[in-house]
C-alpha cells in the first residue's frame, strides 16, 4: 500500500509536469498567486501554527458520524485506558485487589498496587479527555492537535516560514489519520515534549530568546514522563548543546526549576504505584511477569509469574534472540523506514531527504537535528522491539530534516529548467491528492487503521456480550472466562476499570472451582457466568 501511494504520488507529479508544459500562461499564473498567498499567510507565524492545530481538530471532529471514535484492540491500549481511568478519579494508582490473581491481565500490575505498567503522561491527557468530554479518546484527539500546532511553531525556530508551514504539513498525515490520532497508544504527548524542546532550543541559541527555557524545560519533563528511555535520549544531548551555546543562570534556572519540580513528581508517582521512588512501574512488571528484557544487552530472566502459557512471553522472546543476533541489523533499517512512513505520511519525502544527506550533515543549520537522528538510529539498535512512537522525542528534528533538504531540491536546474521549484510546488499537492483519496477510500470500507488493527479480535464481542447481558438480566454479574483450548496469545479478555468492584460487569480469571468460589463469596450478591472463547461466544450460568 506505501509503495502504491508513492507510485501515484510519481503519476500525478508526471501529470503536474504535462500541465505546466501545455497549460495557458493565466493557468501557470493562478497557481503562481496560491503559493505567494500561502506563503503571505506561512509570515503570519502565530496565526499558522494556530490555525494548523485548529484544522487537526475540526477536521477529526468532522469526521465522527462516519469515523467513529476508536476501539482498543491490543495490550498497551487496555493498559493506558486503565491508568487514564485512574487519573481521571483523582488518583495516582488503586488498591491492589484483595483476590487480584483473578484480575491479572496483560502490561497491567496487581501487587503492589492495581496499575498500568506505563509512563503517566501520554495517560493523563486521556484522563483530561474523560474528564472534559466523558471519553479518554477525546484527550487523545486534543494531543493530536496541538501536536500539529506545536510541530509548526517549532519549525519556525528553524526556517523561513513558508518552509516551516510546508514542513508541518509532511507532519499532517501523522496528526488526522494515524494510530497516534486514531488509537490510544500513539505518540501525540511524547511529541509535543519532543516539537517543545526542539523548538525553545533554536530559540535560545540562535535568537537569544532566554525565556524559552521555561518551554524547553517543560518539554523535556513531558517527553520523558512519556518514554523515559528515548525521551532522555533527547533530553541529554539538547542540554549538552545548549551548555555549550549559553551558560547564563537566567536560562539554566527555569530549566533546573521545571526539572527538579518533574524528576519529583515523577519519582512519587513510581513511589505510589511499586513503593520505591526510583523503580519504575515497566520494570515491577518485567521482574513479575517477562523474561525478555526491553534492551537486547541485558540477559534473559525467568520470570516469578506467566499469564498464560501461550501469553505473549513467546513471541517476545523470539524477538528478543532476533535483537540479540545480526539480524538486528536487517530489521531494524525496515523499522526505521516504517517510522519514516508514518511520522512523513508518504515515502516520497524520503526521496529528497536521501539525497540530501551530505548537504545536511555539513551544514550548521541542521547538524543538531542530524546529530539528534544519529542518536535515535543507534540507541535503537540495543531495544529488542521498535514501533514508530519510540522515535516520537524526534519527530520535530526529522521534519526539519526534510523540509531542509526540499529547500536544497528547490535549487536544482536542469537544463537551465527550475525544476527543483517545480518538484516542491507539485509533491505536496499530489501528497495531498493522494492522502486525501486514499484516506477517503478507507473510511468508505471502514479500513481506517484503527478499524483494521480490531478486525478478527474479541473487542467488539466483549462489548456486546455486556450490553445483551445487562440488557437481559438485572443486577451485577462476574464472568469466568477460561481460555483452555484458546490458540492465540492475543485474545485477552480480562480488562476491568480502575475500580473493578463498582463494575457492573466484572471479567475474571477462571482458576478452578475451589478457588472460584472464594470470588462467589466476596461478590455474594452479583450473578456469575462462565465464558469459553476457545467454544463459543455465549455466555453460560455458572
Amino acid at each position: 500500500m506505501h509503495l502504491r501511494q508513492l507510485i501515484y504520488c510519481a503519476v500525478l507529479i508526471g501529470i503536474f509536469g504535462l500541465f505546466a508544459k501545455t497549460a495557458p500562461p493565466n493557468w501557470r499564473g493562478l497557481w503562481q498567486r496560491f503559493v505567494r498567498r500561502l506563503s503571505a499567510l506561512a509570515g503570519h507565524k502565530t496565526l499558522s501554527w494556530v490555525g494548523l492545530g485548529v484544522l487537526i481538530l475540526a477536521a477529526r471532529a468532522a469526521l465522527l458520524p462516519i469515523w467513529p471514535i476508536p476501539r482498543p484492540s491490543i495490550y498497551d491500549e487496555f493498559s493506558y485506558l486503565l491508568q487514564a481511568d485512574t487519573f481521571a478519579h483523582g488518583r495516582l494508582t488503586n488498591p491492589a485487589h484483595p483476590l487480584w490473581r483473578f484480575f491479572e491481565s496483560t502490561y497491567i500490575l496487581q501487587q503492589p498496587t492495581y496499575a498500568s505498567r506505563f509512563p503517566p503522561a501520554p495517560a493523563l491527557m486521556m484522563a483530561l479527555g474523560q474528564v472534559l468530554f466523558g471519553h479518554p479518546w477525546f484527550g487523545v484527539w486534543l494531543s493530536a492537535g496541538i501536536l500539529a500546532a506545536v510541530l509548526c511553531w517549532a519549525l519556525q525556530g528553524w526556517l523561513p516560514p513558508g518552509w516551516a508551514l510546508l514542513g508541518a504539513f509532511i507532519g499532517l498525515d501523522l496528526c488526522l489519520f494515524s494510530y497516534w490520532m486514531n488509537s490510544y497508544w500513539g505518540g501525540a504527548v511524547t511529541a509535543i515534549g519532543g516539537a517543545l524542546v526542539v523548538g525553545a532550543w533554536a530559540r535560545i541559541t540562535r535568537g537569544k530568546r532566554w525565556q524559552y527555557a521555561w518551554l524547553l524545560g517543560i518539554g523535556a519533563v513531558i517527553v520523558i514522563l512519556a518514554r523515559p528511555f528515548e525521551g532522555l535520549l533527547l533530553a541529554i544531548p539538547t542540554l549538552i548543546a545548549l551548555a555549550m551555546a549559553n551558560r547564563t543562570a537566567r536560562v539554566w534556572l527555569p530549566i533546573l526549576l521545571i526539572g527538579t519540580t518533574g524528576a519529583s513528581w515523577f519519582a512519587y508517582d513510581n513511589y505510589r504505584v511499586t513503593g520505591h521512588a526510583l523503580r519504575l512501574p515497566y520494570q515491577l512488571y518485567y521482574e513479575q511477569y517477562e523474561t525478555a528484557p526491553p534492551f537486547s544487552f541485558i540477559p534473559i530472566a525467568t520470570a516469578p509469574r506467566t499469564l498464560r502459557p501461550f501469553g505473549p512471553g513467546l513471541r517476545m522472546r523470539e524477538t528478543y534472540e532476533r535483537a540479540r543476533s545480526w539480524r538486528v541489523f536487517l530489521d531494524r533499517p525496515m523499522d526505521w523506514l516504517t517510522m519514516l512512513r508514518y511520522h512523513y505520511g508518504n515515502l516520497i519525502w524520503v526521496l529528497p531527504l536521501a539525497a540530501s544527506m551530505p548537504l545536511l550533515a555539513r551544514s550548521k543549520r541542521t547538524r543538531f537535528p542530524v546529530v539528534l537522528a544519529m542518536v535515535m538510529g543507534t540507541a535503537s539498535l540495543v531495544e529488542v522491539w521498535w514501533y514508530p512512537h519510540y522515535a516520537a522525542p524526534f519527530l520535530a528534528a526529522l521534519l526539519i530534516l526534510a523540509a531542509q533538504s526540499l529547500r536544497y531540491l528547490s535549487q536544482w536546474k536542469y537544463h537551465g529548467q527550475e525544476a527543483g521549484r517545480f518538484l516542491v510546488n507539485a509533491m505536496p499537492a499530489a501528497v495531498l491528492l493522494v492522502m486525501v483519496t486514499s484516506q477517503a477510500e478507507a473510511i468508505a470500507r471502514h479500513e481506517t487503521i484503527d478499524q483494521i488493527q480490531s478486525k478478527n479480535v474479541q473487542v467488539a464481542q466483549k462489548e456486546s456480550i455486556e450490553r445483551k447481558l445487562l440488557r437481559n438480566q438485572s443486577g451485577q454479574h462476574v464472568i469466568f472466562v477460561s481460555y483452555a483450548g484458546l490458540p492465540s496469545p492475543h485474545d485477552e479478555w480480562i480488562y476491568n476499570p480502575a475500580n473493578i468492584d463498582a463494575a457492573p460487569v466484572i471479567w475474571a480469571l477462571d482458576l478452578g472451582q475451589t478457588e472460584n468460589e472464594k470470588l462467589r463469596r466476596y461478590y455474594a450478591g452479583r450473578s456469575f457466568w462462565g465464558f469459553k472463547p476457545a467454544d463459543s461466544m455465549s455466555l453460560s450460568p455458572y
